[in-house]
């Protein structure tokens, strides 16, 4: 039964489940802005703290796990890889890759990723598990996106 149902609960003794009450648009927007800016955070400002953790853990091992296999962190500041025809993949990656929010340029400027590590055998794995790691981000923003609706409980 969906949280948004106006039928008799299957248990007789449960009390029919309520509609949630949507938030107000900016509220909305702040709270999906967060999400991506901070993976967890949009969770955590509806009150999800257990997603919020959750979400925000898993995602920030991937992020961590992703830099111990020396994968590569995209620039979105760097011309040539923004700019540059000859690697479409790239761009691909980077697109994925921002969906982690303010952690990659942070991490970049701290040097984390930078570099490409050909040498490592689990360069292309670490890479992938940033890239994954943004994506999963941008699908927990539409999970806030809906709680914020209120179509999701």
């Amino acid at each position: 039964m969906t949280p948004t149902s106006d039928a008799p609960p299957l248990d007789p003794k449960q009390p029919p489940v309520a509609a949630l009450a949507p938030v107000s648009l900016p509220r909305q927007v702040v709270v999906c802005l967060a999400a991506w800016l901070v993976p967890g955070l949009g969770h955590g400002l509806l009150g999800r703290y257990g997603r919020a953790v959750l979400i925000g853990g898993s995602i920030y091992t991937m992020v961590v796990l992703g830099l111990w296999m020396r994968g590569h962190l995209y620039s979105p500041f760097d011309p040539d890889e923004l700019l540059g025809l000859r690697d479409v993949l790239s761009k691909v990656c980077l697109i994925g890759q921002m969906g982690i929010g303010v952690l990659q340029p942070i991490l970049r400027g701290l040097g984390f990723g930078v570099s490409f590590e050909f040498k490592a055998a689990t360069y292309e794995y670490g890479t992938y598990f940033l890239v994954v790691a943004g994506l999963l981000n941008y699908l927990v923003m539409f999970d806030v996106f809906d709680i914020a609706k209120g179509r999701k409980a």
